[in-house]
């Protein structure tokens, strides 16, 4: 019985996640707020790919984001060949590449407009009754792969981030939070690269001789799941 549920809401959420995706880019202005106010889910032992509609293309594991970067770009870039020990003469480097490879891609609209799903990672913080949930603070999370270290850079955020549990689960997370646990969740990310800038290649700022790439994301849907503790 509870499969059967669980994959009741799998399906109700895809069309959900399906018809929001299509239809919100028409009115992003006017659901700002109401996009980032979203239902606070468990995953129970699923994996977060079972709730990503087929549609979209999920960029969560390292294999999947290489293999979308060899679909775009075909081959990483010579790491070597950018770094230099003048920043001025590096900075030029990177600045030259990136518009090589976005004139490049500009005509791959297929790929440009798929539709795709990253993670970034979320803290409940202050419960806000209003909404009977919790605003979030979030941050970026980092991949290693054969490419680079890959961190997605989102755009177009929704005004208020608010994840919105049970009523049950609200009950034990105030709990948790009252004994000052760190309440983590995971935010699942959904839109389309940006059509100008849709990558950029760089270096970290931890260690200048790690490359890194920073797909740009126009941010048009989003879902949290509560981090199993």
């Amino acid at each position: 019985m509870k499969q059967r549920i669980s994959q009741s809401i799998r399906i109700f959420l895809c069309v959900v996640l399906w018809s929001s995706f299509h239809e919100l880019s028409h009115v992003h202005s006017q659901t700002g707020i109401n996009n980032g106010i979203q239902p606070l889910l468990e995953l129970d032992g699923q994996s977060i790919h079972d709730f990503i509609p087929a549609s979209i293309q999920p960029l969560i594991l390292s294999d999947e984001i290489e293999h979308f970067l060899r679909t775009l770009e075909h081959e990483p870039p010579e790491w070597t060949q950018l770094q230099h020990p003048d920043m001025t003469e590096q900075s030029e480097r990177l600045f030259q590449f990136n518009r090589q490879r976005d004139a490049t891609r500009v005509t791959k609209t297929d790929v440009l407009e798929q539709p795709i799903a990253f993670l970034w990672a979320g803290i409940l913080r202050q419960y806000q009754s209003e909404y009977e949930g919790f605003s979030i603070a979030l941050g970026p999370e980092l991949t290693n792969s054969s490419w680079g270290i890959i961190r997605f850079k989102p755009t177009h955020f929704p005004d208020y981030l608010v994840a919105i549990p049970s009523l049950d689960l609200r009950k034990e997370l105030l709990k948790r939070q009252k004994h000052g646990e760190q309440l983590e969740i995971i935010v699942v990310c959904i839109g389309t690269l940006a059509p100008d800038e849709s990558l950029i290649y760089a270096f970290s700022h931890d260690d200048h001789k790690d490359g890194m790439i920073l797909p740009v994301i126009s941010v048009q849907s989003m879902m949290y799941f509560l981090k199993a503790s």
